[in-house]
């Protein structure tokens, strides 16, 4: 029996839903990526701005607080790469995280130049709190897929990047 890829499977209707008839405008963007990659972002961040609403966090907040859980005491632009912001709507919200005890910033001890951001023990904690609930929608989002297909998918989306990056 010939394995499916993982085209095959996305393409197929879920069990149980109706044939939908693709509108000549949706038919126009089906098979351009940038669009179907836009509108999957558009799909993830609507879903964790709810979300994280409940948490009472905004998203630009959470992207600070994932980016220096993975490794603090890092530059504003190494921040913004990362979480990719505008640095004038990062100061803003580092500003307000910093008075809220979230994170701290610090000078750079060999160039007083940089500063440097890491997470405060109450920063840490509101990461930990939401985690679960970020890795609960990654779960959601590759559903079906069986392990190799999880790991086409990264290296895909990976290479897509690079592409762009070349």
């Amino acid at each position: 029996m010939a394995r499916r890829t993982l085209a095959a499977e996305a393409a197929k209707p879920k069990a149980g839903s109706k044939p939908k008839m693709a509108s000549p405008e949706d038919a126009l963007f089906d098979n351009f990526l940038p669009y179907l990659i836009t509108r999957l972002a558009y799909q993830l961040n609507s879903d964790l701005v709810d979300k994280l609403r409940r948490e009472d966090i905004n998203l630009a907040r959470w992207r600070i607080l994932a980016v220096l859980a993975m490794g603090d005491g890092i530059t504003i632009s190494e921040i913004i790469d990362r979480a990719m912001m505008q640095q004038s709507a990062l100061s803003r919200v580092l500003m307000k995280m910093e008075a809220e005890d979230y994170v701290t910033r610090v000078p750079r001890s060999d160039d007083a130049r940089y500063v440097e951001v890491f997470l405060t023990d109450k920063g840490r904690a509101l990461f930990k709190a939401l985690d679960p609930v970020v890795r609960r929608r990654q779960e959601r989002l590759l559903n079906g897929f069986s392990p190799d297909d999880v790991e086409t998918a990264f290296r895909v989306i990976r290479r897509l990047s690079a592409n762009l990056k070349a």
